[in-house]
């Protein structure tokens, strides 16, 4: 052995000795709830979250995981971002009414309730006499005067005008809707009284489980989608979300108060696409109190109606800010004293 042997195995011994551990990583956002079924925790329930971009394309997995433990209780983590949670458990399903969520700091205060999920049918039928087909429920029973809407992608959280809308459903709960062959999302909604934007506690909301389904060539599918209650304001509002609130108003340009207007924002300066989000019609006193989880920069506008581009005799207006439209958004923020200005008389 060499002399200077031992020194040498002293010497890296001393140096692996005074290496430092990694630093574990920064913690990921939490998402905190509880899956229930009639109010009662379900433990054993596999809560899944969904990336809210998807493409027709690609298969649409989940990009965590977790299950629910003692009354119904679960926690999840993930990187921040925007997402769909669901839950399932064999024959039930739930969807978070508030979807999609922004996973930034963490959320707490989910509620996700079970219903049945039913199985599809498939029949062949010709070649364009393709479509989706059934029943809307409550409790298991028919639900009437309901609509159901189509989507093709999950990126608004299945709200909004959608790609095509049933009739009303009758007392048998029954709904048509003829389809080209294709991929869809699909939910169901019933007002207790009339209206479009936000719904309300009281009103009833439900998502066919197959996310997405499949409508293929000389096919027709037969579903049944069942529907929850909205609960009261008091129970949403456990729900922490990190989203932001804008106020203000909506005027002409002598200042004078519009109702009957919502403010919308949007990814687009044109402001001619979907809006990310909308307020409810304005009063007497043109205010308006918007709520949105969406971030970044965006573009807040006016418009009297909803769903495609604007009529030529519909009224439009645009925010007057330091940088025109444009706003930042961060989640959290609580912006008010908002003005949008809608030119010409009412």
């Amino acid at each position: 052995m060499s002399p200077g042997f031992p020194f040498l195995f002293l010497l890296l011994a001393g140096l692996v000795g005074c290496a430092t551990p990694p630093r574990p990583g920064p913690a990921l956002p939490r998402i905190e709830g509880k899956v229930s079924v009639s109010g009662k925790g379900v433990s054993g329930a596999e809560v899944l979250l969904y990336p809210a971009t998807w493409r027709p394309e690609a298969d649409w997995t989940p990009v965590g995981r977790a299950v629910s433990g003692e009354n119904g209780w679960f926690v999840l983590e993930a990187p921040a971002g925007r997402y769909l949670v669901v839950a399932r458990t064999p024959g039930r399903f739930a969807y978070f009414g508030r979807n999609p969520v922004r996973l930034f700091r963490g959320l707490s205060g989910l509620h996700l309730p079970l219903v049945p999920a039913h199985p599809l049918e498939r029949a062949r039928v010709p070649a364009g006499r393709e479509g989706i087909e059934g029943r809307v429920l409550a409790d298991g029973g028919p639900l009437s005067g309901a609509r159901v809407f189509v989507y093709l992608d999950p990126q608004g959280g299945l709200r909004g005008p959608g790609y095509a809308v049933s009739e009303p459903t009758g007392a048998d709960g029954r709904f048509v809707l003829d389809l080209p062959p294709g991929t869809y999302f699909l939910a169901a909604r019933r007002r207790r009284s009339p209206g479009v934007g936000a719904l309300h506690p009281g009103d009833r909301f439900g998502v066919l489980p197959h996310l997405p389904v499949r409508l293929g060539r000389g096919e027709r599918i037969r579903v049944a989608v069942e529907t929850v209650e909205l609960p009261s304001a008091e129970r949403m509002a456990r729900f922490r979300a990190e989203t932001a609130r804008l106020s203000g108003r909506i005027v002409d340009p002598a200042g004078r108060p519009l109702a009957g207007m919502r403010a919308c924002l949007y990814r687009s300066p044109q402001m001619l696409d979907r809006p990310e989000a909308f307020s409810e019609p304005t009063g007497h006193d043109g205010r308006f109190v918007l709520e949105t989880s969406a971030a970044g920069v965006l573009y807040l506008g006016a418009r009297e109606r909803l769903g495609g581009p604007p009529d030529p005799r519909e009224r439009v207006g645009f925010y007057r800010g330091p940088q025109g439209a444009r706003i930042r958004i961060r989640p959290g923020d609580r912006v008010g004293n908002l003005l949008v200005v809608v030119p010409g008389g009412p």
